[in-house]
C-alpha cells in the first residue's frame, strides 16, 4: 500500500520542506489540507502563480499529490451557504486536475438545524451528485469522510448507494467508526470497505475521562493492522495517509517525530 501524508501534520511546514521531508522518510505523496496559514490551498500562489514551479518540485522529488482535502460539506439547504461549498470545491478540482490528483477528500458535515440524518439523506444525496458531475469533468473522485454526523459506516453506504455516482465514493477515516460509534473493523469493511477511495489512518487511546488522544501508530488501542489488512486483502489499491491533526492539537508529536515512525511501522505491519 502505498503511503501519504496530509499537511494537517505540518503546519509549519513550507512546501519545499514537505515535498524534501516525504521523500526522504520513505512516503509515495501528500495529500493537501492546508499550507501555512491557509487551509484552502487553492488560493497560495504556490497552487496559482508558482503553479511549474510546484509541479518541477513534485516531479524531482517523485512525489505525487495523493489527494486534496478540502472543507466544503454537502449536507446544506441554505443557498448562501451551498454556493459557498460549491465554489471552494470546484476552485480544487480544477487544481486536483492541474496536479494530477484524482482524489478530493469532502464531508457530508454536521445536520442543519430543524433537521435529522434521515431528513436531509435525499438534499445530502442530490449536492452530491451535482458536485459528482462536476468531478466527472476532471477525472476526480470525490472521497466522503467517516466524519461529523456521518461516521456511521452503514448510514454513510446508505448515502453513497444512493447518490449512485461514480465519482461519488468513501473516505474511511480508520478511526471514526471504531472510535465514536463502537463498530468493529468488519462490520465497517462490510459497510464501506468496497466504496473506499481514500483513507486517514490515525490511532489513539482514552483517557480517563473517556476521550480520545492520539498517539504513535501501534500504540494505541484502534485496531489500524487489522483494518489495513482487510483493505489490502479485499482489493484496495489506494493510498495509507496518515492524518496527524497538529494543526487543531498544537501539543500533539511535531512532524518529524510521527511521519518517520508512521512510514516505518507501516512498512513493518505490510512486510
Amino acid at each position: 500500500m502505498k503511503l501519504a501524508f496530509t499537511t494537517l501534520g505540518c503546519p509549519k511546514w513550507t512546501l519545499k520542506q514537505i515535498v524534501e521531508n516525504a521523500a526522504k522518510m520513505g512516503y509515495d505523496a501528500v495529500d493537501f489540507r492546508g499550507l501555512l496559514e491557509d487551509l484552502d490551498v487553492s488560493h497560495r500562489p504556490e497552487f496559482t502563480t508558482q503553479q511549474n514551479t510546484t509541479r518541477k518540485l513534485f516531479k524531482d522529488h517523485d512525489i505525487k499529490v495523493s489527494a486534496i482535502s478540502i472543507s466544503s460539506h454537502f449536507a446544506v439547504v441554505d443557498p448562501a451557504e451551498k454556493k459557498q461549498q460549491f465554489d471552494e470545491a470546484q476552485r480544487n478540482l480544477e487544481l486536483a486536475a492541474k496536479l494530477d490528483s484524482h482524489v478530493m477528500r469532502i464531508y457530508g458535515g454536521q445536520v442543519p438545524k430543524g433537521y435529522t440524518v434521515e431528513a436531509i439523506i435525499p438534499v445530502l444525496v442530490e449536492n452530491l451528485r451535482r458536485i459528482g458531475d462536476e468531478a466527472e469533468k476532471y477525472d476526480v473522485t470525490l472521497a466522503l469522510e467517516t466524519h461529523d454526523a456521518w461516521t456511521n459506516s452503514a448510514v454513510l453506504a446508505r448515502v453513497i448507494t444512493q447518490t449512485d455516482h461514480p465519482r461519488v465514493k468513501a473516505l474511511w477515516d480508520l478511526h471514526h467508526p471504531y472510535r465514536f460509534n463502537g463498530e468493529p473493523p468488519e462490520l465497517t469493511y462490510k459497510n464501506i470497505g468496497k466504496l473506499t477511495a481514500g483513507t486517514h489512518v490515525k490511532d489513539s487511546v482514552l483517557d480517563k475521562d473517556g476521550k480520545s488522544q492520539y498517539v504513535l501508530l501501534g500504540e494505541g488501542t484502534v485496531p489500524v493492522k487489522k483494518m489495513i489488512e482487510m483493505l489490502v486483502e479485499g482489493g484496495y489499491d489506494g493510498y495509507a495517509t496518515l492524518e496527524w491533526e497538529k494543526r487543531w492539537i498544537p501539543e500533539l508529536a511535531e512532524p518529524e517525530t510521527i511521519f518517520p515512525q508512521y512510514a516505518q511501522k507501516m512498512r513493518e505491519w505490510m512486510g
